[in-house]
């Protein structure tokens, strides 16, 4: 038998701790022959960004069928699909779950979920208690955070300098979850006395809620809004943006969805790359990377999108300062 000594045997028994951990860490790797297999959660009217997501997926070298299976589940608009298909893909022993907004990822934690997910796009991973810092997430979460410090305050100086004449300016939140929705109203609110606007929210958790608050911002008079950041605002853009023309508010909104439906104006990032950031967060997850050591990152710039057909429409004549910001300008005066 072979006699250890005391500090051998102690440095022996740290390096096949290290080898334990370091195999742990790569579980994805060493799987000889095992086909990883990605769960995605999404809604059923956002093809493009499912299909950017699909395209950066092969531009890494994975073949759907072969070097990836990817368990795709949608929602229909304004259903609770959501929540049984996050527990029936929490319980499928993934080894990635992609969650396209901030509602499936609120709904996994709810769930337990320990299966690394990756947040395509939402508003306050932080704030939500999704992760513990944004360079350190410490959990089982990384990804995209689109509600970079400010952003809502930005968005209300930009509606501002489209319409000048507003002085009474509602705040429509879809936000889920409560941290995404109080950052976005504290920006706001301390943002309004210096550009000479009061400011009121109206917040919807579903469908028959952004109704009524829709109505209800009407009714108080409101003279244009801002869309805060949600997945039932941008699924229901069609019927937000016939209303805003119908009452001539001007309204500036989260993406530039809304402008192509005919809306006034959004400040946004590029959405589609932040779904081709999403597949490069997956391609680290199944070599080996754990999700609470990837840093959540901010979308690199946004931009401005200005609709002047929409502003016609209103009876607003945009300003020539406003059309100089944007980075694209749509329609005929």
């Amino acid at each position: 038998m072979v006699q250890l000594s005391r500090r051998s045997f102690f440095n022996h028994a740290a390096g096949l701790s290290m080898s334990l951990l370091m195999l742990g860490g790569c579980a994805h790797r060493l799987s000889a022959g095992r086909v990883p297999r990605v769960g995605y959660l999404t809604g059923n009217a956002f093809p493009t960004l499912v299909a950017a997501f699909r395209e950066e997926l092969r531009s890494l070298g994975y073949v759907e069928g072969v070097d990836l299976i990817l368990e795709m589940r949608q929602d229909r608009p304004n259903s609770r699909d959501g929540e049984v298909h996050a527990a029936e893909l929490a319980a499928m022993n993934l080894d990635v779950i992609v969650a396209a907004a901030l509602p499936y990822a609120l709904e996994l934690q709810r769930l337990k979920s320990h299966t690394p997910t990756v947040l395509a796009t939402g508003p306050g991973l932080v704030s939500n208690g999704l992760a513990q810092s944004m360079e350190r997430p410490g959990g089982n979460v990384t990804g995209m955070d689109e509600l970079p410090p400010g952003l809502t305050g930005t968005r209300l100086r930009l509606l501002k300098e489209a319409a000048p004449q507003l002085s009474r300016v509602a705040l429509l939140s879809t936000t889920p979850g409560r941290g995404g929705h109080q950052v976005q109203l504290a920006d706001a609110e301390a943002t309004a006395p210096n550009l000479g606007l009061s400011v009121r929210p109206y917040r919807a958790t579903n469908l028959a809620e952004l109704q009524d608050a829709l109505a209800r911002l009407v009714a108080d008079r409101m003279e244009g809004f801002v869309s805060f950041q949600g997945g039932l605002a941008l699924v229901n853009r069609a019927m937000i943006v016939d209303f805003a023309r119908q009452h001539r508010l001007p309204a500036i909104y989260q993406s530039r969805l809304f402008v192509e439906a005919g809306g006034l104006m959004s400040y946004a990032p590029d959405q589609e790359e932040q779904f081709r950031t999403a597949a490069r967060y997956v391609d680290r997850i199944l070599k080996g990377a754990r999700p609470g050591d990837l840093p959540i990152q901010h979308p690199a710039r946004y931009f401005l999108t200005v609709n002047r057909s929409a502003a016609a429409l209103i009876g607003l004549t945009l300003p020539p300062r406003i059309l100089d910001q944007a980075d694209q300008v749509i329609g005929r005066p």
